[in-house]
């Protein structure tokens, strides 16, 4: 099963709590320090969608779940 993310930068409000959770996963961009998919797990170079391994499926739950703005999505297919 394939573990897909993705960000919607304009809603985040940069808490990094993503950061906390699955630090593997997501880094903060600069300028504005919002936070991205790390190259490694990127979808086609895009820095707002990833694939993830399964094992990190949890960690990108919880970073979903803790993110106060609801901008982080995770789908399994």
């Amino acid at each position: 099963m394939v573990v897909k993310v993705k960000i919607d930068r304009q809603k985040c409000v940069v808490a990094h709590f993503c950061l906390f959770y699955a630090p593997t996963v997501f880094i903060p961009m600069l300028p504005e320090g919002k936070p991205g998919v790390a190259e490694q797990f990127r979808l086609n170079g895009k820095i707002d969608e990833g694939i993830v391994p399964d094992s990190l499926y949890e960690a990108v739950k919880e970073a979903e779940k803790n993110c106060p703005s609801g901008a982080i999505k995770v789908y399994k297919e």
